[in-house]
């Protein structure tokens, strides 16, 4: 009986999983623009972003993104007098830029065919680039951390692989993202 028991178990679970893996993509590959969450020069700025996705499960996700943002072209101008009162004019020049690449989790709570709504949590190391200060020493490395609250994705497509959405959240990327991607 215990036998019986198991064996009906064992395929009705396997049956449960091959029809889970009709359902849905397990990969996703997708770009994003959002607004970074870097004070330079006091205001915030545009980043950039792609990523890879694995659906493990139907609501469980994993991945990587590489996030990055290239600033503006800061210029700093000096001048150095001598002992002889004469002088020399100096300028130095520099592009900021800011990158970071951080593994993420996700989890899907609605999986419709034409929507899905998650949340995620990404964390990893940045580096980022500008001129020293007395407080700030460059290039310098950081940890780098992003909690999307909500995130929704609308599929498209006749095989609804394509997909448009955006996401809440609070974090390095910024606190608005909209992206685009294809699943398969």
């Amino acid at each position: 009986m215990k036998r019986f028991i198991f064996i009906i178990a064992v395929l009705l679970f396997s049956g449960i999983l091959f029809a889970q893996k009709q359902l849905y993509y397990r990969h996703e590959v997708r770009a994003s623009v959002g607004d970074a969450m870097l004070l330079w020069d006091n205001f915030e700025h545009v980043d950039y972003s792609v990523a890879y996705y694995y659906r493990a499960l139907i609501w469980l996700w994993t991945g990587v993104n590489f996030v990055n943002y290239f600033g503006d072209k800061i210029n700093y101008h000096w001048r150095e007098y001598d002992t002889n009162g004469n002088f020399n004019d100096f300028s130095k020049s520099k592009t900021k830029y800011y990158a970071a690449i951080a593994p993420e989790i996700r989890f899907s709570y609605i999986n419709k065919e034409a929507i899905i709504c998650y949340s995620a949590l990404s964390g990893g190391i940045s580096w980022e680039n500008g001129f020293d200060t007395k407080l700030q020493k460059y290039p310098k490395r950081s940890s780098y951390i992003q909690a999307v609250f909500w995130g929704l994705s609308c599929n498209f497509g006749k095989n609804k692989n394509i997909f448009l959405g955006g996401e809440f959240g609070f974090g390095y990327k910024g606190i608005f993202h909209m992206h685009g991607g294809y699943r398969f």
